[in-house]
């Protein structure tokens, strides 16, 4: 029973932290059409933001949450701005910018912060024991923050001017430009929010794990892992791909080795690659 409910709860957890971080990454891609190789530096930044705000300079969570994530949207949009709008159009150019950006914050966070991990205190102390289960309140926190913010995104997407001038310009940019639409300015936006579920996501799991330089590459192989599973551009396809990786390599850390659960999403890959190439919610090709 035990071991059942260690699954259900962690899994949950882990894999709407994997959505969160997942649903932007697709975003950016299914409206612009790139691939941001920077996307877990968001991630990164929002957990030494939160070191920075709440453990050195001691201000209060919600207030430090906010900065961190307003701070790493602030930087998303540049990086688009500055970074990948001269050469929107060559990807490769794209993935090599993107990377170097990556690579250049984590030797940032190094000159910064050093080498060892930053902890930062849990925003909600103790824990719930469920058939000698323990979970701390941060992990509850947690999984609830991240599926308010992923429904909010697709309400966003779904249900607001906004939201739908997005859809438009990631169904078809010439149209949407005849109706008035800028997508630059659509782009910008989309990158905004992008950076700022990363961060979130950085955010809140900054007490649960230490900020370390090299915690972008985490991210960004589930971000990944998760697309291409669920299908590049669809956000329900990264919902489900999010959970469905959370449970499996929840369960293979449990039931077999916690050595292991990594090789859940390579095997993942590999097989949807193999025998349903547009991922489980992606479109055929036309």
């Amino acid at each position: 029973m035990a071991t059942l409910i260690n699954i259900l709860v962690l899994g949950a957890i882990w894999g709407a932290l994997y959505t969160l971080i997942a649903v932007g990454f697709t975003l950016i891609f299914g409206v612009a059409g790139i691939i941001n190789l920077s996307h877990g530096t968001f991630y990164m930044l929002g957990a030494y933001l939160a070191y920075t705000f709440m453990t050195l300079w001691k201000i209060n969570v919600p207030m430090s949450a906010l900065m961190a994530v307003g701070v790493t949207a602030l930087v998303g949009i540049l990086i688009d701005r500055f970074g990948i709008r001269p050469m929107r159009e060559r990807h490769v150019y794209v993935l090599i910018i993107t990377l170097a950006l990556a690579f250049f914050f984590q030797e940032l966070m190094y000159a910064l912060y050093g080498p060892h991990g930053k902890a930062v205190k849990s925003f909600v102390s103790g824990e719930i024991i469920l058939a000698n289960v323990h979970v701390t309140h941060q992990k509850i926190l947690t999984f609830f923050v991240s599926g308010a913010l992923v429904t909010l995104l697709w309400f966003f997407i779904k249900k607001t001017k906004t939201g739908k001038s997005t859809s438009a310009v990631a169904q078809n940019r010439d149209a949407a430009i005849l109706v008035g639409i800028r997508p630059e300015r659509v782009y910008l936006i989309t990158a905004g929010i992008s950076a700022a579920l990363a961060s979130v996501a950085g955010v809140f799991i900054a007490p649960i794990l230490e900020a370390v330089p090299t915690m972008w590459v985490f991210p960004l192989f589930k971000a990944f892992a998760v697309v291409i599973i669920g299908g590049l551009g669809s956000i329900e396809g990264a919902i489900i791909a999010g959970m469905l990786l959370g449970y499996s390599e929840t369960m293979v850390s449990v039931l077999i080795s916690a050595n292991y659960p990594d090789m859940v999403y390579l095997v993942a890959i590999i097989l949807v690659l193999v025998l349903r190439p547009r991922g489980l919610m992606g479109k055929r090709a036309h």
